[in-house]
């Protein structure tokens, strides 16, 4: 067996392994050359995959396959996971809003998946991939289950179909374009030389050209080899293009379906801060999503933190009114947390409410040493939870308005 075949083989096992141990979460993968992708399992089958050199254009290509036009400006995300996995929660909402249906969608997740999975197969047979597992990382609600014994099959066929047809090191994601113009004129009949010098800008990837075509992707690119070896045609890498929600900040409002008031210009920003915005930081689903049904009920805007990592830079981009935090947390505990948020001055008096099931002396000790506001016990019940939320919220917005007076 060849070095690429046995990383390969390597590769395929790992994902099978997986599915065969009916594991539930993401796992990650890494390339040594700064590629990642993300792979969700549910009970050892598949949900989503995502990541590469072309998540976006991937997104726009298959989607545009399945004629579905998306007006961003008409979705709503109301948690950062939701607009962080963005491309998967975009079919959520459409299947909510019965615009596509379950069975419409599961042939474009499983475009998604087997294209993610010969790119990572691909990589594997050049390159070292690392891999990462998270447990907590769960993918909700799923639209579909695919089987990962077939698909992962599948990627790897395809693959060997593409290594025994000599293409095995060139990318589908590689752009071509013509390299010597002038020799391509002189070899070409007239029609392939203007088909070849409209088509081949260097702008558009292999795959992109086998979609705008409606032709296979191998036969496209073994027609185009010839002129490859005899230097007429180049291919280049092409960078991803931006994402469609690149200038989308979460939209708090209730129903995502509702459409935007024409009659105020006002942009998302502002309409988003019009009403307090309160942060969990949390790394429990469940936690998560009491705190939102409670904060929600006061009418109030909701800012869902799970990964304790990333909590400082989201923090300072939303700003919220008021911060609830876990006391207990992997990597970065909610002291410590605390104590980084107080250092922040756009947060030097917001109320800070340490969510947490160890309500004894030294903990409330110690969380006024590090700036907390107060305790909120998680076995208080709901109705508790929502008083606390509410008095201190209140109170700092009376502070603040004695400030502006």
């Amino acid at each position: 067996m060849d070095t690429d075949n046995l990383a390969v083989y390597s590769l395929v096992e790992q994902l099978r392994g997986y599915g065969r141990k009916q594991f539930t979460g993401k796992l990650e993968l890494h390339s040594v050359k700064d590629y990642k992708w993300s792979i969700y399992y549910c009970h050892g089958r598949l949900v989503w995959a995502t990541g590469g050199a072309h998540s976006h254009r991937r997104w726009r290509r298959l989607m545009g396959q399945y004629k579905l036009q998306i007006d961003f400006n008409k979705i709503s995300f109301r948690t950062v996971e939701e607009l962080r996995l963005w491309d998967y929660h975009v079919l959520v909402i459409l299947m909510k809003r019965m615009v596509i249906t379950r069975e419409q969608i599961t042939p474009i997740i499983e475009g998604f998946v087997q294209e993610v999975l010969f790119d990572i197969i691909q990589c594997a047979a050049n390159d070292k991939i690392t891999y990462y597992c998270d447990f907590e990382d769960e993918l909700t609600p799923v639209i579909s289950l695919i089987h990962a014994e077939h698909a992962i099959e599948y990627a790897r066929q395809e693959w060997l179909t593409w290594r025994k047809a000599g293409v095995a090191d060139f990318s589908p994601n590689l752009a071509p374009w013509i390299k010597r113009p002038g020799q391509l004129k002189e070899e070409a009949s007239d029609l392939t030389y203007k088909t070849l010098i409209t088509i081949l800008d260097g702008r558009r990837s292999l795959r992109e050209l086998s979609t705008w075509m409606k032709k296979d992707l191998l036969t496209l690119v073994q027609s185009l080899m010839a002129y490859y070896h005899r230097g007429m045609v180049g291919l280049v890498e092409v960078s991803d293009i931006q994402s469609p929600i690149a200038s989308l900040s979460l939209n708090e409002v209730n129903e995502p379906a509702q459409l935007p008031d024409k009659s105020h210009s006002k942009p998302k920003r502002i309409e988003m801060m019009s009403r307090p915005l309160i942060a969990c930081v949390d790394d429990s689903n469940q936690v998560c999503a009491t705190i939102e049904q409670i904060v929600r009920g006061f009418g109030f805007g909701f800012l869902g933190i799970r990964d304790s990592i990333n909590v400082l830079p989201l923090l300072v981009e939303y700003k919220p009114e008021m911060i609830i935090l876990d006391l207990v947390m992997p990597i970065v505990g909610g002291y410590e947390l605390c104590a980084q948020i107080r250092r922040i001055p756009d947060f030097k008096d917001t109320p800070i409410l340490i969510l947490t099931s160890n309500d004894s002396l030294i903990d409330r000790f110690r969380a006024k040493l590090v700036g907390a506001t107060s305790f909120i016990s998680k076995t208080a019940g709901n109705d508790k939870i929502g008083e606390e939320v509410n008095k201190y919220l209140l109170t700092s917005n009376q502070e603040m308005k004695q400030l502006e007076e």
